[in-house]
């Protein structure tokens, strides 16, 4: 190891396995650090491009295109892996029988800043099934408007590795996911929350308990001093144990400690004493889904000391994300509402909440995630007339929900979209929220959205 890199906590080599977003930002992070880099992905070199190539291969990375085999570990003393790369893929699996640490880009990012900003820096981590984005996104909006120098990081859409050339103090708000906490080793955030856990990914993770393993790692290296924000109404996050002081939240009831909804406000007395935050109709976001969000941003910025006017401010004015339950047009009385992100069947269960009876139309189907569509069908049953499925998981939806509420194989977006103008009257809803994920027919979950936006708007213009 050289003195400058043993200076900053790092190895001379390091191996990364995967070159997607955050594979390609620690890799200029480690190299401007002078590490050693060999980089592989199972794609082929053509489909990248120089420029994401050209000036690493210069400063000497070695790179293994198409399915990199073992070589790609010989002399790295660490592998950093992307997301999206699983824990029992061969080149992984190979490390670990080298006995070389595994960790998540994520976790290596954070020992950098730590290291560079000595400690100085705050740290708010956010992890859930759903409505993680949402708050880490709500968080950092009330942080802003106290003042503070902000990051929003992780896998809300910009690697942590992208903050390292900027080495100075900040507060860092990132949302991780079960995927990033597999292969953390020391991450401890000063403030940890967790949304929810319901089954998803499981075609990735060894069923439920391991996903909800993941999951509570957000918790596993905190210390008593740090907080750890938990939904008190959840019932698997409910019993969590923790090191660090418990903080819950409740939409139900009274949440000692921590913050909950009376009479219509939204109460906290993190601080020590009870204090009246504001009305829970002032929130920016509508649904129970956005309250629980919203309690979450409002318990971790108390949780920081944040003054409560700014709290305030920011849960009164935060615009949202998109792709989530978002409004995308109104037409002739008829509402299109993209929930893109809406990738698991809790997500969607949570999104058809308080519609009127018959009033949605929706549209459900992509890459099944092994979810349980029979109890997505009970809780369509009264909100939802029509079901219209797109992509792989069409049939195993229709089997699942048929009986339930009616539903009709559309195949595509485009098809999904025109037969639902066709069936939506004044008062209706049309849906998207899929409850599978997007990488059948789309790249990602944005694109899907996209499209579906794209195609709400042409359907509700005006005819000429």
């Amino acid at each position: 190891m050289t003195a400058g890199n043993q200076d900053r906590g790092l190895p001379a080599r390091v191996a990364i396995l995967g070159f997607a977003r955050s594979g390609q930002a620690l890799a200029r992070a480690l190299a401007e650090r002078s590490v050693a880099l060999a980089i592989g992905d199972a794609r082929a070199r053509s489909e990248f491009s120089e420029s994401e190539i050209a000036g690493l291969e210069a400063g000497g990375a070695r790179f293994f295109f198409g399915g990199p085999a073992g070589e790609l570990l010989d002399g790295a003393q660490w592998l950093a892996i992307s997301p999206g790369v699983p824990m029992h893929s061969p080149v992984v699996l190979e490390a670990k029988r080298r006995g070389l640490p595994v960790l998540a880009e994520f976790e290596i990012a954070w020992r950098i800043a730590e290291r560079e900003a000595e400690g100085k820096n705050r740290w708010v981590a956010v992890t859930g099934t759903n409505g993680k984005s949402t708050t880490t996104a709500w968080i950092a909006e009330i942080l802003r408007r106290a003042g503070r120098p902000v990051a929003l990081a992780g896998n809300i859409g910009v690697p942590l590795s992208a903050f390292l050339s900027e080495r100075t103090a900040r507060d860092f708000v990132c949302e991780v996911s079960s995927f990033q906490l597999e292969a953390i080793d020391r991450f401890a955030p000063h403030v940890a929350v967790l949304t929810n856990v319901t089954p998803d990914h499981l075609d990735r993770h060894d069923g439920f308990d391991d996903y909800f393993r993941a999951k509570r790692r957000i918790f596993e290296n905190q210390r008593p001093e740090d907080l750890a924000v938990i939904n008190a109404d959840d019932t698997a996050t409910r019993p969590i144990a923790t090191r660090a002081r418990r903080v819950p939240f409740s939409r139900r009831e009274r949440a000692a400690g921590g913050a909950w909804v009376e009479k219509g406000f939204l109460v906290s007395e993190i601080v020590g004493r009870r204090r009246v935050i504001l009305p829970q109709q002032d929130l920016a976001l509508p649904g129970a889904h956005n309250l629980e969000n919203a309690l979450a941003a409002l318990a971790a910025a108390d949780c920081l000391g944040t003054p409560a006017e700014a709290i305030a401010a920011g849960l009164r004015e935060f615009g949202g994300l998109p792709h989530r339950t978002e409004l995308v047009v109104e037409s002739g009385g008829v509402r299109w509402v993209n929930d893109s992100k809406g990738t698991n069947i809790d997500a969607t269960k949570k999104s058809l909440e308080g519609f009127p009876p018959g009033s949605v139309i929706l549209i459900l189907g992509g890459r099944d995630k092994h979810g349980d569509f029979a109890d997505l069908a009970r809780a369509a049953a009264l909100p939802v007339r029509t079901v219209l499925t797109i992509g792989e998981a069409a049939g195993t939806i229709e089997r699942a929900m048929a009986g339930a509420v009616s539903v009709e194989s559309a195949g595509t977006m485009d098809r999904a979209v025109r037969r639902a103008a066709e069936l939506a009257r004044p008062g209706d809803t049309v849906l998207l929220s899929p409850a599978c994920a997007s990488f059948d027919q789309y790249a990602n979950f944005e694109e899907r959205g996209r499209h579906f936006a794209a195609l709400a708007h042409a359907a509700a213009a005006p005819r000429t």
